[in-house]
C-alpha cells in the first residue's frame, strides 16, 4: 500500500486520539504536502524537530493500528466488497446470455435480487 494513502487511512481511523497540535501537524504534513522546512516554519520549531514530531505521530499511529487492527479489517472488507461486486457482475452477463426462453419477469425478479445483494453488500462495507 503506498504510504502516503496508508498514513491517510491511519490518520482517517485513528487521528481522533491524537491532541490538536499531533492533528494539525500530521494533517499539514500529509494533506498539505508541506515539507519538513515548511513545517518547522509553520508550528515554529527546526527542521528537525519537525522530522521527529511527523516520525512519532506516525509510530503512534501505527501502534493503535497493530493494537486495533481496524486499517487492516477495512481493507479486507474492501477487498471482499469488490468480489461480491465482481461476482455479481459476472451473474448479470451471465443471465444477460441466457436463452431469451426465459420468462422475462423471473430476469426482473433475479435482477432485482441481485441489485438488492450488491446494495447490502456496499451498505455493509460503508457502515464499516
Amino acid at each position: 500500500m503506498e504510504e502516503r494513502y496508508r498514513q491517510s487511512l491511519l490518520y482517517d481511523f485513528y487521528g481522533e486520539l491524537l491532541n490538536e497540535h499531533q492533528k494539525a501537524v500530521f494533517s499539514a504534513a500529509i494533506f498539505d504536502d508541506m515539507s519538513y522546512s515548511e513545517l518547522a516554519e509553520e508550528f515554529g520549531c527546526s527542521r528537525q524537530a519537525a522530522f521527529d514530531l511527523v516520525r512519532r505521530i506516525n509510530s503512534k499511529l501505527e501502534s493503535y493500528e497493530t493494537k486495533l487492527g481496524l486499517v487492516s479489517r477495512f481493507s479486507s472488507a474492501r477487498e471482499k466488497n469488490k468480489e461480491v461486486e465482481e461476482m455479481l457482475s459476472e451473474i448479470c452477463e451471465s443471465l444477460e446470455e441466457i436463452d431469451k426462453e426465459i420468462n422475462k419477469d423471473f430476469k426482473k425478479k433475479i435482477n432485482y435480487k441481485l441489485d438488492e445483494l450488491k446494495k447490502l453488500s456496499n451498505e455493509v462495507f460503508e457502515k464499516f
